[in-house]
């Protein structure tokens, strides 16, 4: 007697279908497409006047075992609304960063029009693409006259440092800017890398003695005093890293070493106008957080001239 089979079809879907029918299946569970968005040009014809609404944004959408705060900047007086660029993210890439607080600045018009017309430089930007292994989303968004505007480009470690070069240029003179820029670009590795004048052996610091704010009793001041030492006038701008041993933090630095060693560590930026000339010096109040009232030790590192700490 033969044995006893389930009955099935003598012909069965060949591998070609069935590729067709799981990609029709996927297709079916992707997200909604992106708005369209703009071209850059559209963004460096804007006038200075319709810059006062004008948003910029960088998101970090590569790997990350912890969240890195995204960065957002306007003109004054125009709130940052992450919200707005939801409806133009792009399907496959991950914006959860933008769901946190981002930390933000202003800038005025001016440095606003000057970043559009520095970035406009680089056509690896411009573009609006998305680069391989990219990383950071730079996007622009403006309401100016009703209509929405929305660019993005996703560099990576090629086009990404340029981006940073141009935009840390445009806004130099905005502390806080600069400050921010800097610091995510270190956290996501997209700074340009730079050749610093270190002014150890050319300069002397004197650090008065610590003390007690008479206002905020757990914070500590102290006056620095950098004087150069050399026969040449050390170019601008000039800055003291400062190296601490205890929980003190430091208090209004001008932002955390990224290129030269130690890095993440606060310096500030002296004030020596175009430079400082031999045997001038400059002067800084230093100001720690220090709510334990732990033993503070300090030591110091100075860099001269243009370049990223």
């Amino acid at each position: 007697m033969q044995p006893m089979c389930a009955h099935f079809p003598r012909t069965v879907p060949t591998t070609g279908v069935l590729v067709v029918l799981l990609a029709t299946a996927l297709a079916s569970s992707q997200p909604v497409g992106a708005q369209t968005f703009a071209p850059y040009s559209d963004f460096q014809a804007m006038s200075v006047a319709r810059l006062a609404t004008l948003q910029v944004k960088l998101t970090y959408i590569g790997d990350q075992t912890a969240s890195i705060n995204t960065v957002a900047f306007t003109a004054p007086g125009n709130p940052v609304d992450l919200t707005l660029f939801t409806p133009y993210r792009r399907p496959g890439l991950h914006y959860a960063n933008d769901d946190s607080s981002p930390r933000s600045f202003a800038a005025t018009t001016q440095q606003l029009r000057a970043l559009l017309d520095s970035v406009g430089k680089l056509p690896n930007v411009t573009d609006g693409d998305v680069d391989l292994d990219g990383s950071v989303s730079f996007a622009l968004l403006n309401t100016a006259g009703g209509t929405t505007k929305v660019f993005e480009a996703v560099v990576n470690g090629t086009s990404g440092p340029a981006l940073f070069d141009k935009m840390l240029s445009a806004l130099a003179g905005n502390s806080d800017g600069i400050r921010v820029l800097s610091n995510f670009g270190c956290d996501v590795h997209l700074l340009p890398t730079s050749t610093l004048l270190s002014a150890e052996g050319l300069v002397r610091v004197d650090v008065g003695g610590l003390r007690h704010d008479r206002q905020t009793s757990d914070q500590f001041v102290c006056k620095v005093r950098v004087t150069n030492t050399s026969i040449t006038t050390l170019p601008a701008p000039l800055s003291l890293v400062v190296i601490r041993h205890g929980n003190a933090e430091l208090l209004g630095g001008s932002g955390l070493t990224c290129n030269t060693y130690p890095p993440g560590v606060p310096y500030v930026n002296l004030p020596v106008g175009n430079g400082l000339a031999p045997g001038s010096f400059a002067e800084a109040t230093l100001r720690f957080a220090n709510p334990s009232g732990g033993k503070l030790t300090l030591r110091f590192r100075a860099f001269a001239g243009p370049g990223i700490r």
